[in-house]
């Protein structure tokens, strides 16, 4: 499932528009709020932890910032690895650089 629809959605069927103006509200998926201070609480007790950056952290212009923290979650022997999502990013090869950095 890429972009909340299957793959031969994503391949073979084009996007809907809202061509009348009006707005849909969609009801999505329950979730979790969690705050900075829980965040680093639950990185810093776990054993390993695997980041999957997108498009947002590009944007951001956050790589840097992310490289430091799994820096120092490997100085505290935590296995901190990266992973790339196979339709992350705008451009193939994107977040490839950004991780490279």
């Amino acid at each position: 499932v890429a972009m909340n629809r299957d793959i031969g959605s994503v391949l073979f069927k084009p996007l809907k528009t809202n061509e009348g103006g009006s707005c849909e509200v969609k009801s999505y998926a329950p979730h979790t709020e969690t705050s900075a201070d829980a965040l680093a609480e639950r990185l810093l007790s776990a054993k390993s932890v695997v980041v999957v950056p997108g498009y947002g952290l590009a944007v951001a212009k956050a790589q840097y910032a992310v490289a430091e923290i799994a820096s120092k979650l490997r100085a505290r022997g935590v296995k901190a690895q990266f992973a790339i999502h196979p339709v992350a990013g705008r451009m193939p090869g994107q977040l490839n650089v950004l991780l490279a950095e």
